[in-house]
């Protein structure tokens, strides 16, 4: 079966790199015939409905500035700075603009123009304006995400992830590390260790202060690790109901799945630069921050427990 390439450093290889993008992007809409040809394209399985909604309604939804924005939402400045690198190129902003498909498709758009460009400063532009894209608004998200989506989604796309972190790695080595990291994170807080449970669950859930990614899949594997019982809710019902069962086993284990955020990042490090440090960093913060939360949590529980016998 013939597959498209992963991305390559010679030149001739950049139109095909494009197309590989473009065609990632469009597997993450509903499938249809399209997305169906390019999962046989692709060499990975044929996606239903059914999975596609797991993954990206369930799971994951597709949009930067959820795992970019300092409030964790969809929309915010994340979204409004996604729509200002569309309006700076001249491009209509499409309502989605912050969704990965029009994400990767105006890559590959960008990668294509600079393609058809002879050498020359209007060639050294475009090619600047798909760098500053890659690294701005798609390596600032992505490599976390899809990581994400390989532990929590159905089959097809738990591989299309592997395929587009593999491809996201590939193209950072192309265009080198950025000097600094994306302008969306820069003055996002880390994880905070005081205030209320509140608090600690709003922080937890917004990914670019935590530096990490908790979907119901996640959660679900705390509970049966834990023997709790899973609440149904959105995440934020579910995790503090986990939390409120037994606190202490809940936030160890966060704590380790935090741990665990901070390798991956560590490891996303070496190609993509400060993004994934900022990641790591955040991640580092977040597991001290729920494993002191999970001391305390232990100390009040023996205490409450001896104060039982007496």
């Amino acid at each position: 079966m013939t597959t498209l390439p992963l991305a390559e450093s010679a030149p001739g290889h950049a139109r095909n790199r494009a197309e590989l993008f473009r065609a990632l992007g469009a597997l993450a809409e509903a499938p249809g015939e399209a997305q169906l040809r390019l999962a046989d394209l692709l060499g990975l399985p044929r996606p239903s409905g059914e999975q596609w909604t797991e993954a990206f309604v369930v799971q994951l939804v597709p949009y930067a500035s959820v795992y970019l924005g300092a409030e964790g939402m969809l929309g915010g400045e994340a979204a409004d700075r996604v729509a200002g690198f569309w309006r700076a190129l001249r491009q209509p902003v499409p309502s989605d603009a912050d969704h990965l498909a029009a994400l990767l498709g105006l890559y590959a758009a960008l990668a294509d123009a600079e393609c058809d460009e002879p050498a020359g400063p209007r060639r050294t532009m475009r090619r600047q304006a798909r760098v500053a894209l890659f690294h701005e608004h798609l390596a600032s998200w992505l490599p976390a995400y899809v990581r994400a989506l390989s532990d929590s989604g159905p089959a097809p796309y738990a591989q299309w992830s592997r395929l587009l972190h593999d491809a996201l790695l590939a193209e950072a080595a192309e265009v080198g590390p950025p000097d600094r990291p994306p302008a969306h994170l820069r003055d996002v807080a880390p994880l905070g260790d005081g205030g209320n449970l509140d608090g600690l669950l709003t922080g937890l859930l917004t990914p670019a202060r935590s530096g990490i990614i908790i979907t119901r899949a996640h959660l679900a594997t705390v509970a049966r690790g834990a023997g709790l019982g899973l609440r149904l809710g959105d995440r934020r019902r579910v995790l503090r109901a986990l939390l409120e069962q037994d606190p202490a086993v809940t936030l160890a284990a966060l704590a380790g799945q935090a741990r665990e955020w901070r390798a991956r990042h560590r490891a996303d490090e070496l190609v993509v630069g400060p993004a994934a440090r900022h990641w790591a960093e955040r991640a580092a913060i977040t597991a001290d921050v729920l494993t002191a939360a999970q001391r305390e949590a232990s100390v009040i529980a023996e205490k409450f427990s001896h104060d039982d016998r007496l």
